[in-house]
Order: structure tokens, then C-alpha cells, then sequence
């Protein structure tokens, strides 16, 4: 009986740890996947994933992340429906101050300018902070447009 209790109080130990390693990313929860710029290719046109101010991501409700070069490649990807609006869980963004760093797109604000030039000229950079938005507006000019005004 002294084994069976031994093992019991160690599943006791290690099990909230393995339902906490398997509720991230690594076992195919929520947020965003890692975008590996210079290697991943863009889902819709195919060019190598290489600009971190612009690096867009779709995830599906079955876990599945795919990666984009450009916010304008993201949008297209679904209206040609290669997967179905309402397959996706979350869209992100990278910020444009902040590269690298993912958001949803709930959470961000977006800047168009030609002077951005984005990878596919979609020229549309997604911004966490109105501040930062409007620091970046004042060098480059451009409209401010909300997630839906993307879509249009």
C-alpha cells in the first residue's frame, strides 16, 4: 500500500504541471504560433516571411496557424476561401513598433500609407497603441482605419 501511495502523491505533484504544459502553445492552445522570418512562407503568395512589422497570422479553430507576409495576403487567403471566415479563431498581427510581437486584431489600431510599403504594398501597418500609431503618422502620413475597413 506504501507504493500505490507514493505514486498517488507524485501524480498529485506532477499532474496540474502536465495540464498547464498541454494548455500552452505546445500543445496546440491559444495565441499565436512563432512566425520564423526569413524561413516561413507567406500562405497566399508564397514569398519568404521576412519583414517583422508586417508578419499577419490566422489561426483555425482546430489549431492549425497559417502565416502571412503581409495583412492584404491575410484577407485575400480567406475571400478566396482556402479556409472559411468561420473557421478561424483568431486573426494577428505583428505591431508595427513592437515587431515580432503578435496581437489580435481586437486589441489593434492600423495605419495606411503608400510611404509604408509593406511586403505586397498593402501598406498597412497594425499598431497597439494610439500614441505609437500617431508618432508613426506624423513621419508617414496615411489614414487610420478600423479591422473592418480592411475587409472592404
Amino acid at each position: 500500500m506504501g507504493k500505490i501511495m507514493k505514486h498517488i502523491r507524485l501524480l498529485s505533484i506532477l499532474f496540474p504541471g502536465l495540464v498547464l504544459a498541454c494548455s500552452t502553445q505546445a500543445c496546440g492552445g491559444d495565441g499565436p504560433k512563432p512566425i520564423n522570418f526569413g524561413q516561413d512562407q507567406c500562405a497566399h503568395c508564397r514569398m519568404t516571411v521576412s519583414d517583422a512589422r508586417f508578419g499577419s497570422q490566422l489561426v483555425t479553430t482546430k489549431g492549425r496557424a497559417y502565416v502571412f507576409d503581409d495583412v492584404q495576403c491575410l484577407i485575400a487567403f480567406v475571400k478566396a476561401g482556402t479556409v472559411a471566415s468561420e473557421d478561424v479563431a483568431a486573426y494577428y498581427l505583428s505591431d508595427y513598433v513592437n515587431e515580432n510581437k503578435l496581437q489580435p486584431v481586437e486589441k489593434l489600431l492600423f495605419l495606411r500609407s503608400e510611404s509604408l510599403k509593406s511586403p505586397m504594398r498593402g501598406d498597412i501597418a497594425a499598431f497597439a497603441s494610439r500614441e505609437d500609431l500617431e508618432k508613426v503618422r506624423e513621419v508617414h502620413g496615411g489614414d487610420v482605419l478600423t479591422w473592418e475597413d480592411l475587409w472592404k
